[in-house]
């Protein structure tokens, strides 16, 4: 597999969760920022406590544990963007054209086919560090979905009929985020990254529900602002979501969920 200086790449063949070591690693002191892979992960989570399913050689399971220790927490919101951009553009890289589920999914043909989950730490506002654990669906078949997932998720095996090496979508993938992460740290301006997120996104310009203060509302989606909030239009007022959970609805029928991050909602 291809070094990358700016991370210490940690392999193993079945841990329990990649994020869980990381943070661990984390938690002891580790200065450097670290890439852990696992060929399989036994408890795997996703957002909100749920489980990522993870097929052996057939799933990419990885965390980052990184210290972006100039930022403020605040900015954290932005760093899913990146990651999701990121995987976006290395599905690019190799035919396919996914589309970005706000702020932390992607998927392909109306079908989830990666997932990011966030985790940090914060001292005086600052990020003192974050771990960010991604599941891609490469190779999985259909078949090896759990029945209730089958119809939602999918794989590039399965869209694009041909297996793909996991090694190579990790080193599209590193290559990619490397330079957006790089520009991130050493640069406020993110005007270019939420230009090309806005182009791949699924949510913007349709009609959302969401919850806030126990109530349920409808609005439409209109821009994601540049700390990664979502602003949407309800009885010609605008509202920012930063948290809580937004549905999409689909031809009037389906509805796929949608999670976001845990700051609070502003209105203006």
């Amino acid at each position: 597999m291809k070094s990358y200086p700016n991370f210490q790449i940690l392999y193993y063949s079945t841990v329990d969760s990649t994020n869980q070591l990381a943070r661990q690693f984390a938690e002891q002191g580790e200065t450097k920022e670290l890439l852990v892979v696992a060929d399989q992960q036994t408890a795997g989570r996703g957002r909100g406590g749920k489980r990522w399913l993870s097929v052996p050689r057939e799933c990419l399971t990885f965390s980052l544990l990184l210290r972006p220790v100039n930022k403020n927490a605040e900015h954290c919101p932005q760093l899913a963007l990146i990651l999701g951009l990121s995987l976006a553009q290395a599905m690019e890289k190799l035919g396919f054209h996914p589309q970005l589920k706000w702020p932390n999914d992607v998927y392909l043909n109306e079908k989830k086919i990666a997932g990011i989950l966030l985790e940090n730490a914060v001292r005086s506002d600052r990020l003192q560090w974050v771990i960010a654990g991604v599941g891609v669906n490469i190779n999985v078949k259909k078949d090896n979905f759990p029945q209730k997932l089958r119809e939602i998720a999918t794989s590039l095996f399965i869209e694009g009929k041909k297996e793909i090496a996991t090694d190579l979508f990790l080193q599209e993938f590193l290559t990619i985020f490397s330079s957006w992460y790089c520009n991130w740290i050493n640069n406020n301006k993110i005007q270019h990254l939420l230009e090309e997120y806005t182009k791949r996104s699924m949510v913007l310009g349709r009609l959302v529900t969401y919850e806030k203060q126990g109530k349920r509302y409808q609005a439409r989606a209109e821009r994601i602002d540049e700390n990664g909030g979502l602003w949407v239009i309800r009885e010609e007022e605008r509202h920012r979501l930063s948290w809580g959970e937004v549905s999409i609805a689909s031809n009037n029928k389906t509805q796929t969920q949608l999670n976001f991050g845990s700051d609070g909602g502003e209105t203006r």
